[in-house]
């Protein structure tokens, strides 16, 4: 009975008490590790809301965008992304997500124009990331189904061969 009871307090002391940011940040990384999106998804939600000026606020907002990307849900990824990039424009992912919005516009909507638009604006902001080789193609390829993007990019490799 003594048992019981101290398990029912530490539950009702452990669930009525505010997780701290950093402690929520936590949960999001335990989550994304065990590729949890449902729960990646909700921590970063709760941590977006209840701590907006926490240094781990943006990285929430990543992590939500990435959450929907994974769970198959392009649009509300789109939009989290694009929150991101406005938001953080100087931050480490911030050219890893204007690169993933070009992606989804182009390769999941299918909406050329928009990724035409996005890989471009990549390209004028980080022309020597890592990912700009990618863009290039992903521009020069855009329209072209995944098989004739590939012979393309053979045909590339054995003209460059080559000369």
């Amino acid at each position: 009975m003594k048992c019981t009871i101290a398990i029912l307090l530490i539950f009702l002391v452990s669930s009525c008490g505010k997780l701290t940011d950093e402690e929520l940040w936590i949960k999001v990384e335990q989550a994304k590790a065990n590729n949890n999106w449902d729960s990646t998804a909700q921590v970063c939600q709760r941590l977006i809301t209840e701590y907006p000026a926490s240094k781990y606020a943006a990285w929430a907002r990543f992590g939500l965008a990435e959450s929907y990307r994974f769970r198959n849900q392009p649009r509300q990824a789109l939009d989290n992304y694009k929150i991101y990039y406005q938001q953080h424009p100087d931050k480490q992912p911030s050219a890893l997500s204007l690169f993933l919005i070009g992606y989804i516009y182009n390769n999941t909507l299918h909406m050329k124009d928009s990724a035409k638009y996005f890989y471009e604006k990549f390209l004028k902001q980080f022309p020597h990331h890592d990912l700009a080789p990618s863009v290039r193609f992903e521009l020069e390829t855009l329209g072209l189904a995944p098989n004739e993007a590939l012979e393309l990019k053979q045909d590339s490799r054995k003209r460059a061969a080559r000369q």
